[in-house]
């Protein structure tokens, strides 16, 4: 849009008029006049404003209704003096007179002179008022309807204008919002009405250029003022209390909808209808004074120009026995050191050579004395079923059976006593893989892969030397295969099942299954969970899925991805050794053709019911909808607000759901940028990787780590009295 440079209002009744006559002499109250119409062109119309005592347009309502009337409109003509001229007093604007600049004395451009007059003998009669009046573009439109405005004239509320139709069809057209006459805003077809309104009249111009003018030729109409703009009021829906009455857990409240946005939000909760002293913030912990009592919170809502409000919410019943706290999922926190281990402490070699030990005894992947973080099974199980032929055979190793386009990551523990031992895997070079001692990487970078090409997997070997016999904890991951341990024949190793540990299961979308950044395999979701917590992590997680989503991503034969909440994937969470069960996501969701809020939210019941039934007491932790940038501007803010809010909404809910983490109101992702195509406006240019949705290996870190920040604050049922729960 142009911008308008020679938009002129000039007022000129402060000025000496040769040959005009002074103003008769007044008593109070005086009878004042202005314009507000941003630039007064024939063809038009000019709308003047009267007030008494100077109260209409200086920020206050103004106490118009005392107007005496009807008014008249008159202009100083040279020659027969004041003059009536045509003009009518608005419908829905008292005080505000329209004078059509169509017809009469008033269609000619130039300096004007206007005042209003009273009724009757002895009438009052306003100052003159000087304003330019400009001639009509050439060439000239042939119709030029007044634009139009609609919505609420009141603090808070959201105008919308129309120019109408015009002919012939302008080359380009805007619209400029006004106050009192005096441009406010870029141009645009909204404008929401701020604390700074309040008491004035707002309209809009419709600006037009023609095909064949210049940037100096252009028609400007004005709306018709509705009045000044009124104090807002807020519209609040009844705020929830969520989350579980139990001693040590925190209840939150659940807005939902409070418009406009407010400047400050306050609470006060209440025990059986008595304010608890100091309780005034968004949460609130359980205490023992609670068991047995009904409480509410009251939100009060306020912001400048608006009416402040308040309501309170449903009543929210805590029981008689609210039980001891249960621990605090940070008890059980064991992470791994991240410091390597030094060449002093452990000598590693990789490669496909096979170790050069004499004899080699295996025990291989089928061992019950190895922990895996899934259910294995022979290697190429699924490109078997895919392709019609039987290539899978234990003696290839194993693998995890996802319904991706690539299977799982290998997490795979076990006690060792000895010096030397391997890992034999297969992969290939696009892969990588790290092993743990006791908890300390045994390299400060991934262990990349050896193959001869980027699909032909060949058998690897990680060889570790140790200076002297001990017993170790290990732990390998990071590979699509796994074989087995190899040991020395004269080494008499002894291998043991690894020592039992907090087992979560992760049901999600790809973002715990994919990372999109060279050779991240160790370094993907579910591995980097288990390292930055000591958890054993059991991946549930199928791309593209959702709890309505069944996705778009091919299968493997009969493995096929479905919703969160299908029977097989049901069948697999009721049969994983997990203590606890955290569901991410799915953003998946937004996309389906036949979503919506109604849908999800009946998909998300249905599925912690289904879960509650097949696993009592199993706590489930749920994380909202990921904030995927270039998602934006197809689905924030309406689809996923809605399903994050769902999600939120479970939390006391269910009984099961003993959390909710939220990284979309807060956006823990950033602008729409990528490492391979950096926007500068957020984040995402280091923490979303070369597809363009799925994160880096920064990206891994930083979004399990503020996962991992959330949940060590939650606490597990207090029935949940080891790091073993039994499926």
């Amino acid at each position: 849009m142009r911008v308008i440079t020679r938009i002129l209002v000039v007022a000129l009744g402060c000025l000496a008029l040769v040959g005009l006559p002074a103003a008769p002499s007044v008593a109070a109250p005086i009878l004042t006049v202005r314009s507000i119409t941003l630039f007064p062109q024939v063809g038009g119309e000019l709308t003047l404003v009267a007030s008494l005592d100077g109260t209409g347009g200086t920020g206050s309502t103004g106490d118009t209704g005392d107007l005496p009337g009807p008014l008249t409109v008159e202009k100083w003509v040279a020659g027969s003096g004041w003059t009536q001229v045509e003009a009518f007093a608005s419908s829905s604007d008292a005080g505000a007179l329209t004078v059509p600049l169509t017809s009469g004395p008033m269609a000619a451009g130039g300096t004007t002179w206007v005042r209003v007059v009273g009724p009757g003998e002895g009438a009052l009669v306003s100052d003159k008022l000087g304003l330019l009046v400009f001639g009509n573009a050439t060439p000239p439109f042939t119709t030029t309807p007044l634009p139009t405005v609609t919505g609420t004239h009141a603090v808070g509320s959201t105008l919308r204008a129309t120019a109408g139709t015009w002919t012939p069809t302008p080359a380009a057209i805007g619209l400029q919002w006004n106050r009192d006459g005096v441009k406010i805003g870029p141009i645009a077809a909204t404008y929401t009405l701020s604390a700074a309104d309040l008491g004035h009249r707002i309209t809009v111009s419709a600006v037009a250029f023609p095909h064949k003018g210049t940037a100096d030729i252009f028609t400007i109409r004005d709306s018709r003022p509705a009045g000044p703009v009124v104090r807002g009021t807020f519209t609040i829906s009844e705020p929830r209390i969520l989350g579980r009455a139990v001693l040590g857990e925190e209840l939150r409240v659940d807005l939902g909808t409070v418009h406009p946005s407010p400047r400050t939000l306050t609470h006060q909760w209440s025990r059986d209808g008595v304010p608890v002293e100091g309780a005034t913030a968004a949460t609130h912990t359980v205490a023992q004074a609670d068991a047995g009592s009904v409480l509410t919170v009251t939100v009060r809502a306020e912001a400048d120009g608006i009416e402040p409000a308040e309501r309170t919410s449903a009543a929210f019943t805590v029981p008689a026995d609210v039980g001891p706290p249960g621990p605090l999922l940070a008890d059980h926190l064991r992470p791994d050191d991240g410091t390597p281990l030094p060449a002093a402490e452990v000598s590693v070699r990789s490669g496909t050579a096979l170790p050069a030990w004499p004899t080699i005894h295996r025990t291989w992947w089928t061992s019950p004395l190895l922990t895996h973080s899934q259910v294995p099974v022979p290697f190429l199980t699924l490109a078997s079923t895919m392709y019609g032929q039987d290539w899978a055979r234990e003696v290839n190793g194993a693998e995890y059976a996802g319904t991706n386009v690539s299977m799982k990551n290998i997490d795979v523990s076990f006690t060792i006593t000895a010096r030397r031992f391997a890992i034999a895997y297969r992969g290939t070079r696009t892969h990588d893989a790290m092993v743990w001692l006791d908890g300390r990487p045994v390299s400060a970078t991934p262990l990349v892969t050896s193959s001869p090409g980027d699909t032909a997997y060949a058998a690897n070997w990680i060889v570790i030397e140790l200076p002297e016999r001990r017993t170790t904890e290990v732990r390998f991951t990071g590979p699509l295969s796994f074989t087995g341990v190899d040991v020395p024949g004269d080494e008499n190793a002894v291998i043991t099942a690894s020592p039992e540990r907090l087992t979560v299961g992760v049901v999600s979308d790809s973002l715990f299954d994919v990372c999109a950044e060279a050779r991240c395999m160790s370094r993907a979701a579910v591995p980097t969970l288990s390292s930055l917590t000591g958890w054993r992590v059991w991946n549930l997680a199928e791309g593209g899925t959702g709890y309505l989503s069944s996705s778009s991503a091919p299968g493997f034969g009969a493995y096929q991805p479905s919703p969160f909440g299908s029977p097989r994937r049901l069948d697999a969470m009721a049969r994983a050794p997990i203590d606890l069960l955290l569901v991410n996501g799915s953003f998946n969701d937004a996309t389906v053709a036949s979503y919506s809020a109604e849908s999800h939210r009946a998909a998300v019941e249905k599925y912690l019911t289904d879960v509650a039934r097949l696993r009592p007491g199993l706590p489930v932790v749920l994380v909202g909808v990921e904030p995927i940038g270039r998602y934006q501007t197809r689905y924030w803010d309406d689809r996923a607000r809605a399903m994050n809010a769902t999600l939120a909404s479970m939390v006391g809910r269910h009984d099961n759901v003993i959390g909710f983490i939220d990284p979309y109101t807060d956006r823990w992702l950033t602008g729409t940028g990528s490492i391979v195509a950096p926007t500068g406006d957020g984040n995402q240019d280091v923490y979303v990787g070369t597809d363009g949705v799925h994160l880096t290996v920064a990206g891994v870190a930083y979004y399990v780590g503020r996962i991992v920040d959330e949940l060590v604050e939650l606490r597990l049922p207090a029935s949940l009295t080891s790091a073993r729960a039994t499926p």
